[in-house]
């Protein structure tokens, strides 16, 4: 019940983290360097446990228990990137809390 939105807006979260890198990119001097191949990579392993949950299946009890968490932890680390001043402190939280789940 919960797995299908939980997905769609974790996809959507994921989506728009990633159109706005490629506009970052896109207004550099060097558009489209060896940073575009980091943007796919950081989407692909953000949207796969989105996909996982659009397409969970007879798993659609046990997904519903915890799909929530995945929007929310994916839209605070994503906030929390846009709100640190240090790097390490900004993207370790959603490495250690996103990247394990692929």
């Amino acid at each position: 019940m919960l797995a299908r939105p939980a997905g769609y807006a974790g996809a959507a979260i994921a989506a728009l983290w990633a159109a706005r890198q490629i506009g970052r990119l896109y207004s550099s001097t060097e558009p489209f360097g060896p940073e575009l191949m980091n943007v796919a990579r950081n989407l692909g392993i953000f949207i796969l446990p989105a996909l996982v949950l659009l397409l969970a299946g007879p798993f659609k009890m046990w997904f519903d228990r915890f799909a929530p968490l995945y929007p929310l932890v994916l839209g605070a680390g994503v906030l929390n990137i846009y709100m640190q001043d240090d790097a390490l402190a900004a993207g370790l939280p959603l490495i250690v809390l996103v990247y394990p789940s692929w």
